[in-house]
């Protein structure tokens, strides 16, 4: 108890926003300083060889979303740029023809390509733009997990096509309630951007990690349900036992332990019922969090909660309704659903004084 009420007063503490502040200074200029050593270092000994990235990020857990401005003096096979832009559809080929720039993949010897748009910038720079799906299982390009170096391939006009390497400062920092989604939620793997040694782009395509999300909060008088599914290895349960729910409580550390159903029609999706007006001491204010037991292989328990989702402060976004449940000697307990910073799911309940409306 005195340990959890010491970190809470840490967190809280003018130090630990002095410390937030620094930190992101040190972001900051960390960020200028990559910056500028790609501007007068690494691109210049490309030697026309590079195009300088402006912009890429995976902002949705599986696309790839890519700005670079071509080196002055590249050829560049057909008609205008900008028209040719404006004639892309989204997967950035040309209604009536082949797509003139696509986006190298490389992994050793394995080289996937996916096209990409040309454009014509105002002070007459070509800026190649490439908006790319990844994962062949959701229709994308078939990159698999491990690191993939990021290049261009350009339609010179000759019948060596020209190739250009990828050199920036990978995915930009964010400010704001949000932050790139990294983690595919369709798949469960994971994409981020990085640069190598040399400044070139990499995309690394982590495997996918366990995890429980909850998908609904059900409210009753006597208590409450909730619904989840799980996901990453071994979500399909087909003929194994039902997962087992612990419900525990941050005081006491009490251990109460529930069976989950199984929803129809969906071999990963999940019900645990919660009687809290038979579990509730009603003499005391008492938060619960959820917790999956480890299956047959073992591991970590894993909290129930949002876990996938772009938000910086789940906490503050998200915020079930509360409701009130009725405790078996009588007592309304005002229950209030909340989600921690890591997102995991909490139950608080407080007892409502007599004469409280």
């Amino acid at each position: 108890m005195i340990k959890k009420s010491a970190g809470i007063a840490l967190r809280r503490s003018p130090a630990m926003k002095v410390g937030a502040s620094v930190r992101r200074r040190a972001a900051a200029g960390l960020a200028s300083g990559r910056s500028t050593l790609v501007d007068s270092v690494l691109m210049p000994a490309a030697q026309g060889s590079a195009a300088r990235v402006q912009y890429a990020a995976v902002l949705d857990g599986h696309t790839l979303n890519l700005r670079a401005l071509l080196p002055a003096g590249v050829p560049v096979a057909g008609p205008d740029a900008s028209s040719a832009s404006d004639a892309s559809d989204a997967s950035g080929a040309d209604a009536d023809a082949p797509a003139r720039a696509h986006v190298l993949f490389i992994s050793g010897g394995t080289r996937i390509r996916a096209a990409a748009r040309l454009h014509r910038e105002r002070d007459g720079q070509t800026s190649v733009q490439a908006t790319v799906l990844l994962g062949e299982d959701i229709g994308g390009v078939p990159v698999t997990l491990g690191r993939w170096t990021l290049g261009l391939e350009l339609d010179s006009g000759s019948p060596a096509p020209v190739r250009l390497q990828l050199i920036g400062d990978g995915a930009p920092a964010y400010g704001g309630p949000t932050r790139p989604l990294d983690t595919c939620v369709r798949t469960g793997r994971r994409h981020r951007l990085g640069l190598t040694p040399a400044g070139r782009l990499r995309l690394t395509i982590a495997p996918a990690v366990a995890r429980a999300e909850v998908l609904r909060v059900n409210r009753a008088f006597t208590g409450t349900s909730v619904l989840f599914a799980v996901y990453g290895p071994d979500a399909a349960r087909d003929g194994a036992a039902p997962p087992i729910v612990e419900l525990v409580e941050q005081q006491s550390r009490t251990v109460l332990r529930h069976t989950a159903e199984p929803l129809p029609a969906d071999a990963t999706a999940w019900r645990v019922t919660l009687p809290l007006g038979r579990l509730l001491d009603a003499s005391a204010r008492q938060t619960w969090s959820l917790r999956l037991v480890p299956g047959p292989r073992g591991g970590k328990p894993l909290e129930i909660g949002r876990h996938g989702h772009d938000l910086r402060s789940p906490r503050k976004v998200l915020t079930p309704p509360k409701f009130t449940v009725r405790a078996q000697d009588g007592t309304f307990v005002e229950v209030k659903p909340q989600y921690t910073r890591r997102g995991a799911l909490q139950l608080v309940c407080t007892p409502r004084k007599p004469g409280t409306p």
